[in-house]
């Protein structure tokens, strides 16, 4: 597509076709019904769980918070302590975060603390990066693993120990099992020799 100063755009125009999931597709072309408001997947993610965000729209406008879920097929961040709504758990109402769209936050710039945007670079090594417009800083991406569920402890007690695990027990039972038919054998050999006599 031209634009207005002659430039053409890099990128063709995203249609609802190009974003829609394989299983979308074969569903469109079977003729059955979908969400006909299918949301338009954002492809390149720059914001994380973990980065400091600013809210741009909606009641808590201008609050600041932490990012702690991302809802990349909805499109929707969840902020700590921002757009808290009542929510019904265990029998009981609590005051729970919500929902924001990913296009109502802003990444905070480290260096001056204002929202900014952000464009993806490349370092030497080829390692993929996140660059504050506003300053040119770099923003890190948060270690994510502090997000994953907790990984249940490793219990010894109720383990298999590696060199009882790794004991090659098919060859032994094998043989016993070959020495025992032998025994049956030569039993029924002598039980026949005796009876012949």
């Amino acid at each position: 597509p031209q634009l207005a100063d002659g430039c053409t755009t890099t990128r063709p125009p995203t249609t609802m076709q190009q974003t829609m999931t394989g299983f979308e597709k074969m569903l469109l072309r079977k003729g059955m019904r979908i969400n006909k408001r299918l949301p338009i997947k954002i492809r390149d993610w720059k914001i994380f769980r973990g980065d400091q965000v600013l809210i741009r729209t909606g009641p808590s406008k201008g609050e600041t918070g932490r990012v702690v879920a991302c809802d990349k097929y909805k499109n929707r961040v969840v902020v700590e302590g921002v757009n808290l709504r009542r929510r019904l758990r265990n029998a009981k109402f609590v005051m729970a975060e919500d929902t924001i769209h990913y296009s109502n936050v802003n990444l905070l710039d480290p260096e001056t603390g204002k929202p900014t945007r952000v464009k993806w670079r490349f370092l030497e090594d080829g390692e993929k990066i996140r660059i504050s417009v506003k300053s040119g800083a770099m923003i890190p991406i948060p270690d994510q693993k502090e997000f994953d569920p907790p990984q249940k402890p490793f219990n010894d007690q109720k383990d298999t120990g590696l060199d009882l695990a790794m004991k090659d027990t098919y060859t032994a039972a094998k043989e016993a099992a070959a020495a025992a038919a032998q025994e049956e054998d030569e039993v029924v050999v002598a039980e026949e020799i005796t009876s012949k006599s």
